[in-house]
């Protein structure tokens, strides 16, 4: 695999200029991961035992399964149990009830014969060993260990990560023809769920095959969560998140597990924190008006995204689109999880609609306007999917730089464009 360059070979730039943008650009991207870096250790130096951070929850459902209690794996006296006997000096607030389909469980099941904070480290290492994985398909380390929301992944110990690269190579297999090869990818990282059914959705607008390949994949994850916690354990896996669903902001258990619907960047959120609410006032008429309205507009959202998956502009465009799109309309979302815009940051090289991904990139300024709600950096979801709609050259020749996945040659893009136009026509 490698990378080629659409510049025509007639561009001709000053080796000058270009060595000092490029420079430039060395800079500021080594500027961004050495802030990632001190401050994921600034940070972590006060969070020694891990009593912060999610990675004691996907730990102690491992030790469950391992152990022969997969049926309490989703049990919140089990979790409260475990977690204070694993972290003596956790606070009640800071137990985690393991929220994910099991069958994530096997990432994590090797690690649970670690002692804890070893398990924890050898998670971090894991997460930074994928991210460099990540930083070299896309290409550009920077694109990953730059990005805000990854530091917050590496500092909740979440799988944020994981997630990226199982998409990633869903989209080099798309890009590759193979729709049913790409859409049995995306499926595996179900565990994402939230987000990942609605780009699923998206993308099958564009490739219908793709489809095939992810309800199998689907089938495949839900037999493997069957066969480790039986049906008991996802009949409460369902009731567990029915839970969490309906309880919007209130706490699910009473070991503080809090759904605020504003700390979503999604329009859901959004619209939660444009009408003031925070789901707590269930008998209040905009309480009960809301869930319409925003089901509405995300009917007319999936109807827009049809439209212009249909389209016959690059798929570069529509995947970055997809991502975004899925990620907007997702019903929930945490900012570990715009870990995924580092694909579309990179699909859009030389586009405007990559402005709108620059803030992730310092959203630390973001978090100092708005401290308790980042619904609305859904706007900036929201904007990006609005520029690359509209803009007028999406259907013309790839700008120069943009990455290209394959073997293919420059004029990749261009002969995909071309399949692109065949197939709807």
């Amino acid at each position: 695999m490698h990378f080629t360059s659409s510049a025509p070979a007639s561009q001709e730039r000053l080796p000058g200029a270009t060595s000092f943008r490029l420079s430039e650009a060395a800079l500021l991207a080594g500027v961004v991961i050495v802030f990632n870096l001190l401050a994921l250790v600034f940070v972590q130096r006060s969070n020694a035992n891990f009593e912060k951070g999610d990675f004691k929850m996907f730990y102690a459902a491992a030790v469950a399964l391992r152990s022969g209690h997969a049926a309490e794996i989703y049990d919140p006296a089990f979790h409260l149990q475990l977690q204070q006997h694993l972290v003596p000096s956790l606070p009640l607030k800071d137990v985690k009830v393991y929220t994910h389909p099991p069958y994530e469980l096997l990432v994590y099941l090797p690690l649970s014969y670690l002692p804890y904070k070893a398990a924890c480290y050898c998670w971090i290492a894991i997460t930074l060993l994928l991210a460099m994985v990540c930083g070299r398909l896309l290409p550009g380390y920077a694109a990953i260990l730059g990005l805000f929301p990854f530091l917050i992944a590496v500092l909740e110990q979440q799988d944020a990560v994981l997630a990226l690269l199982i998409v990633i190579f869903s989209w080099q297999a798309l890009r590759q023809g193979r729709d049913g090869w790409a859409g049995f990818l995306l499926g595996l990282a179900l565990f994402r769920f939230q987000f990942i059914l609605p780009l699923a959705l998206i993308l099958t607008f564009w490739r219908p095959r793709f489809l095939k390949g992810f309800v199998l994949a689907g089938v495949l994850v839900g037999a493997i969560s069957l066969a480790l916690v039986g049906p008991a354990g996802l009949r409460s896996y369902v009731n567990y998140m029915s839970s969490m669903a309906n309880a919007s902001s209130a706490a699910v258990i009473q070991h503080g597990y809090i759904v605020d619907p504003r700390t979503n960047p999604t329009l859901r959120g959004l619209m939660y924190e444009v009408a003031g609410l925070a789901g707590r006032s269930a008998t209040s008429p905009p309480s009960r008006i809301l869930p319409a309205t925003i089901g509405v507009l995300e009917l007319l959202s999936l109807a827009f995204a049809w439209k212009f998956m249909r389209s016959g502009t690059s798929p570069e465009r529509k995947f970055a689109f997809a991502i975004m799109a899925g990620l907007a309309l997702s019903f929930y979302l945490l900012m570990h999880d715009l870990v995924l815009l580092a694909l579309p940051f990179c699909l859009l090289r030389g586009r405007a609609a990559q402005w709108s991904l620059i803030p992730f990139y310092i959203a630390p300024l973001i978090y100092c306007f708005y401290p308790h709600s980042q619904a609305w950096l859904a706007l900036l979801l929201i904007a990006g999917c609005g520029l690359i709609a509209f803009d007028k050259t999406l259907s013309g020749p790839v700008p120069s730089g943009d990455i290209q996945f394959g073997a293919a040659g420059p004029h990749e893009t261009g002969k995909s464009v071309a399949r692109e136009q065949s197939k709807l026509s």
